[in-house]
């Protein structure tokens, strides 16, 4: 995690905000500042987002099963509001190297408190590498064109009534977030690389600059701002990966492989499909069943190992594939009926890792040179489930 450092205020103390993407890491809140500002100040509470993927967190003593209300503005008023300065809020975005925890920092460098929908869902980042054409001459040399990384349309918020934070002066809140999220297969994922320049936005993209939703606002309490739309950071650079030697590779006789990516509205009906490839200039036979297969599922949350229940006791000729050389075969499973249930019960980005175990599904009994190991994937999915899935009762 990575502190924000604020210009120190006389007045007042200096807050930091810590929160967890999606609601899959705690919430943290350091209060900074002299012995008497900590003294004075209550202390703050925590809650847990009410929606996903973005967490929240309380940052004034209000009741956090109401959503603190958008300032009301009559006609009257309407045009003070509008002449007045727009609302001070500043967004940055620090990159990690490929592979680690991004975050995002809103900080109210505001005079008075304001109203923030800190809402991870309006994030989008703008990707720009160098063209690596070596050619002056070329009408296209330079710079390429941006590319848009943002979440599904369906998935983004249209009102600025949920997950809003009140900040007040000198304090900003950091969410850690996972760029694949965004960018997540196609050109999109392409386009996050490392030395590329990325321009993050927070809000809403807009012509209609007066009305509502603002991503920052004024309060009901504090002196009068004009609501803003849309926070853009300034630009960074994507780091480097992170340097490891890469695994020793072992040949097998089958070369098993699955989907690079799968976007799936819930998790109780993601399906995956494995294939297996004969390698071998002879035919394989093996069991290639939902049975015999395995999965590695990663998240924030930890790993959990899905596999299936039972092999059978008395395996017949009909329940095995042959493979013949240089073929492939394949076959498919839900998911949910073999990982433990709340494997995917949150929305967020999970790696996925496919595995065939014929260990315990050999034909030999009954007469069969058959294929019984285990074999690996070669590449991991990377699955993106867009809503939390409904518990059971």
């Amino acid at each position: 995690m990575k502190r924000v450092e604020l210009p120190r205020r006389s007045s007042s103390a200096r807050v930091v905000i810590r929160v967890g993407c999606f609601r899959t890491l705690p919430v943290a809140l350091l209060l900074l500042g002299s012995a008497r500002a900590m003294a004075d100040t209550p202390p703050l509470a925590t809650a847990e987002a009410p929606a996903p993927p973005a967490p929240a967190a309380v940052l004034v003593p209000v009741d956090t099963a109401a959503t603190p209300p958008a300032p009301h503005v009559t006609p009257q008023k309407a045009k003070a509001v509008a002449s007045a300065p727009p609302a001070n809020a500043t967004l940055h975005v620090t990159p990690g190297a490929l592979g680690t925890p991004w975050t995002f920092e809103v900080t109210n460098y505001d005079d008075t408190p304001l109203r923030i929908v800190t809402d991870g869902r309006l994030l989008s980042l703008d990707l720009t590498s160098d063209d690596d054409d070596d050619d002056d001459s070329h009408p296209h040399h330079g710079k390429r064109a941006a590319v848009h990384c943002a979440l599904p349309s369906e998935l983004l918020p249209v009102t600025d009534s949920d997950r809003v934070h009140i900040l007040g002066p000198a304090v900003t809140y950091v969410e850690v977030f996972d760029p694949r999220m965004y960018c997540f297969d196609g050109r999109e994922a392409a386009a996050l690389t490392p030395d590329a320049k990325l321009a993050a936005h927070l809000g809403w993209r807009t012509s209609h600059t007066s009305t509502p939703p603002f991503v920052a606002d004024q309060t009901l309490t504090g002196h009068e701002r004009s609501g803003v739309k849309e926070l853009t950071a300034e630009a960074v650079t994507v780091p480097d990966t992170i340097s490891s030697d890469p695994p020793a590779e072992h040949r097998h006789a089958l070369t098993v492989r699955a989907p690079s990516h799968i976007d799936a509205e819930s998790g109780r009906d993601l399906v995956i499909e494995v294939s297996a490839e004969n390698t071998t200039t002879r035919p394989i036979h093996l069991m290639l069943r939902p049975e015999t297969l395995a999965f590695e599922v990663s998240s924030s949350k930890g790993v959990r190992a899905c596999t299936g229940k039972t092999h059978p006791a008395s395996p017949i000729a009909e329940v095995f594939t042959t493979i013949p050389p240089h073929g492939r075969a394949s076959t498919s499973v839900l998911l949910s009926t073999i990982c433990p249930d709340a494997t995917f019960q949150s929305a967020g980005l999970y790696t996925v890792e496919a595995r065939i175990d014929t260990r315990h599904a050999s034909g030999k009994a009954i007469g069969l040179d058959t294929f019984d190991g285990v074999v690996r994937a070669g590449e991991p999915t990377l699955v993106r489930i867009r809503r939390d899935r409904a518990r059971r009762p």
